[in-house]
C-alpha cells in the first residue's frame, strides 16, 4: 500500500468519523447556548436538526462538512461575545443577591459597604439589613474555611470563608450564584452564562446561621493553618475582587468560576507548589483535602473524622446572635 492510498483511508476510517463526533459534539453544545440564552424552545430545534442534516450530507459532500462548521462557529463567535454587562442590564436580582459589595482602601484601612446581615424568621421570611464598616487589614488573624452540606449530599457543598481580626470581629466571605428574579439555579444552564457571581460579603450570623438554623444543612468549620499574613493577603485580595465584581460583572460557570474554584487560587498562596485536586469539583471532599495537605489545624494525633466530627456546627443550634462566633468556635 503506497502512501496516497494510505492517507486516503486514514481519511476515511479515522479522520471523517472523528471529524463528525467532533462537530456532532459542537452542535449539541451549540444547541444548549441557543436554548438557554435566546430562542428557548423552537430555536434550538430548528439548529440541531440543521445540523444534524448538514452532518449527515457532510458524509457524501465536503461543502457540508464546511456550512456545519461555519454555523458552529457562528454560534461559539456569538457566545463568546455575550458580556453580563450587557446581558443583565436591566435585571432584577432575587433578594439575597440585590446588592454587591464595594471595597474603599486607605492604607490599610477598607471601607466595605452592603455587608449582608438579614435577620431571618425562615429562609423564606426575613428582614434586609445591610451594614457598612471599615476594617484595618493589619488587624487580621485568622482564616477559617466552612463547607455546608444539604439534602444529604456527602459529594457535593457549598465552601465559604471567615476572617477573624484582633478585635474579635469576623467577616465572612460566599461565592455565590446571582440569581435574577424568576430563575432557578441549575448544573447545566451554569455552563451557558446563565447568571452572574457574586461575592457576598456578611456577617456568620447571616451565612452560617441560615443555613443550620434554617435550611437544615451541616455544615463544618474550621481554622486553616494560614499565617496572619498570608491572612492579611488573602483578605485584601478578596476585597479587591469584590469591588472588581461590582465594578465589572462577571460570569458563574458550573465547574471553573463556582463557590469552590473561584477560590482555590488562594490555596497557592499557602502552598505555592499546589496544581489542584479533583476534589475541588466534588467539593463536598474538600474540606478533607485541605486537610491531607496540612491546610487545616488539629489536634496531634487527630483523624480528619475526628476533626469533622469536632467542628460540626449544628451543634450550637440556636447559639445567641450576641455571641455567635464565640459559640460556634467552642473547642476550635
Amino acid at each position: 500500500m503506497n502512501f496516497k492510498t494510505l492517507s486516503t483511508v486514514c481519511r476515511r476510517r479515522i479522520l471523517k468519523p472523528l471529524s463528525a463526533v467532533l462537530l456532532g459534539l459542537a452542535a449539541l453544545w451549540c444547541t444548549g447556548a441557543v436554548h438557554y440564552t435566546i430562542w428557548a424552545g423552537i430555536g434550538p430545534v430548528i439548529f440541531l436538526l440543521l445540523a444534524a442534516a448538514l452532518l449527515t450530507l457532510g458524509f457524501r459532500n465536503r461543502n457540508y462538512w464546511y456550512g456545519l462548521t461555519g454555523l458552529e462557529l457562528a454560534v461559539i463567535v456569538w457566545f463568546a461575545a455575550l458580556t453580563p454587562e450587557r446581558q443583565f442590564r436591566d435585571t432584577k436580582w432575587q433578594r439575597p443577591w440585590g446588592r454587591m459589595p464595594q471595597t474603599a482602601f486607605n492604607g490599610t484601612l477598607a471601607a466595605v459597604r452592603d455587608i449582608r446581615d438579614f435577620k431571618y424568621r425562615t429562609p423564606e421570611d426575613y428582614d434586609i439589613h445591610y451594614i457598612d464598616d471599615t476594617y484595618d487589614i493589619d488587624q487580621v488573624r485568622t482564616v477559617d474555611v466552612a463547607v455546608s452540606h444539604w439534602d444529604g449530599m456527602e459529594k457535593i457543598a457549598h465552601t465559604m470563608l471567615s476572617f477573624g481580626f484582633a478585635d474579635g470581629r469576623y467577616l465572612a466571605l460566599s461565592m455565590e450564584t446571582r440569581l435574577p428574579e424568576g430563575k432557578e439555579q441549575g448544573f447545566l444552564p451554569g455552563f451557558y452564562k446563565q447568571y452572574e457571581i457574586i461575592m457576598v460579603l456578611a456577617t456568620e450570623e447571616d451565612l452560617f446561621k441560615l443555613r443550620t438554623d434554617y435550611r437544615g444543612e451541616e455544615l463544618y468549620l474550621y481554622r486553616t493553618n494560614a499565617t496572619p499574613e498570608q491572612a492579611r493577603q488573602m483578605f485584601r485580595l478578596l476585597l479587591e475582587g469584590a469591588d472588581r465584581l461590582y465594578r465589572e460583572p462577571a460570569y458563574y460557570n458550573s465547574i471553573t468560576q463556582n463557590c469552590t474554584t473561584s477560590l482555590a487560587p488562594l490555596l497557592r498562596l499557602i502552598n505555592p507548589s499546589f496544581e489542584g485536586d479533583i476534589r475541588l469539583l466534588l467539593n463536598g471532599e474538600s474540606d478533607q483535602l485541605l486537610y491531607e495537605l496540612g491546610y487545616l489545624k488539629h489536634r496531634d494525633g487527630e483523624s480528619f473524622p475526628e476533626l469533622k466530627k469536632r467542628r460540626y456546627v449544628n451543634q450550637y443550634l440556636g447559639a445567641p446572635v450576641s455571641d455567635y462566633s464565640a459559640a460556634i468556635r467552642q473547642n476550635l
